[in-house]
């Protein structure tokens, strides 16, 4: 059975992209080493430029 979980991969407003995609990354690496794989990462909406990720493991 897979558990599943989402999370929000860049919070607070940021005026550069690099930064978001910087904090994105630190934050997939948590998750990773907590034993979570990281199946999808969306943008549910451009114009705020929040990154979702959508994580799962195995129970």
């Amino acid at each position: 059975m897979k558990e599943y979980k989402l999370v929000y991969l860049n919070k607070g407003f940021k005026f550069s992209r690099e930064s978001d995609l910087t904090q994105a990354e630190g934050v997939i690496n948590q998750y990773v080493a907590e034993g979570w794989t990281l199946q999808q990462i969306v943008s549910p909406a451009d114009a705020i430029g929040a990154l979702v990720g959508v994580f799962y493991r195995e129970r």
